[in-house]
């Protein structure tokens, strides 16, 4: 018996640390978190503990990123509120039956806004239990919504019209998803950019467009072949009449030295004779020989002849 009496206080610190260790566990069961770039609530339930008197769900503010105290049965649901671009790839019919497809990318994030999160854990359920993410968003309200503006665009028109106003297509989608989103999902998404690229078209319209565009490019290159032509006739033509021109002047200059030298035949005469020496000299450096009078004008006046070397003295006979 005293054996007994004397376990009991190592029987009661053995409860107390087991109480202890229950309590931590407890307290660190009853904390979760929130990650980076989510924002969420407070979802009440109830257990055994809390004698199952029921819960009120979703309650409280909207919590930031961070650690939360929620107890031992409530969790919090979350909403993901990070920027994501996605790139869709959509199909649809022209008027005549021609299957016509684009890639349109969004830029977008769910309103996280305190209003925004209220209505998203509201009006959706988290696809695992607690949070909602951009694709369950995306494929909620973005696509949808990228499809009926497609739709209405494409859809009145003809697979020729659709080709020549492919710039007209692709702002009206993006205009047209813009209103939607705008007027429907308010508090819901908010988009931050759209672009429509890579417009898909039949192999038998691609080829018609690679066909029309070559017939194009033809077309441009002989429009400048003939533009090239006309520009040449016409410098022709404007250096034809310059010869002429200038071809006049000569004939009028020619014309009026002639009268000149008629009324003066002297002249011609004296001014050959000026030229004479320099003829001659151009003509002796080239090899020429050329034989000329004697004129005033290549007689050396006033210079004397050339002596003749004197005479040898006789030789001396040897005696």
């Amino acid at each position: 018996m005293a054996r007994f009496k004397g376990d009991a206080p190592v029987r009661a610190w053995r409860a107390c640390f087991l109480g202890a260790g229950l309590a931590v566990a407890a307290t660190g069961c009853a904390s979760m978190d929130i990650p980076q770039a989510h924002r969420g609530r407070m979802f009440s339930r109830t257990g055994l503990l809390a004698l199952y008197t029921g819960s009120d769900g979703l309650s409280g503010p909207v919590r930031d990123p961070g650690s939360h105290f929620v107890g031992i049965y409530n969790e919090l649901r979350t909403v993901d509120c990070s920027t994501k671009t996605v790139t869709e790839s959509l199909d649809t019919l022209t008027r005549d039956g021609v299957h016509f497809g684009f890639d349109i990318a969004i830029r977008f994030s769910a309103d996280c806004s305190d209003e925004g999160v209220i209505s998203l854990l509201t009006r959706m359920s988290p696809a695992d239990g607690q949070n909602i993410s951009t694709a369950q968003i995306f494929a909620t309200f973005i696509q949808p919504a990228v499809g009926e503006a497609a739709r209405e665009l494409v859809a009145p028109l003809r697979a020729n019209e659709l080709n020549e106003k492919q710039g007209l297509v692709a702002a009206g989608v993006k205009k047209r998803f813009a209103e939607v989103m705008t007027q429907r999902e308010k508090k819901i998404v908010t988009v931050y950019e759209i672009n429509v690229t890579n417009f898909h078209f039949p192999p038998s319209l691609d080829s018609a467009n690679l066909e029309r565009a070559s017939q194009s490019l033809l077309r441009d290159k002989a429009i400048a072949e003939r533009e090239r032509v006309t520009a040449e006739a016409e410098t022709m033509a404007v250096r034809k009449t310059l010869a002429v021109q200038e071809a006049e002047v000569a004939t009028v200059k020619i014309e009026r030295i002639g009268t000149a030298l008629a009324k003066n035949p002297l002249y011609l005469q004296y001014d050959l004779q000026l030229r004479l020496p320099e003829i001659y000299d151009k003509a002796g450096q080239r090899g020429n020989l050329v034989l000329a009078a004697p004129t005033p004008f290549n007689i050396n006046w006033g210079m004397t002849p050339p002596q003749a070397p004197p005479a040898a003295p006789p030789p001396v006979k040897a005696r």
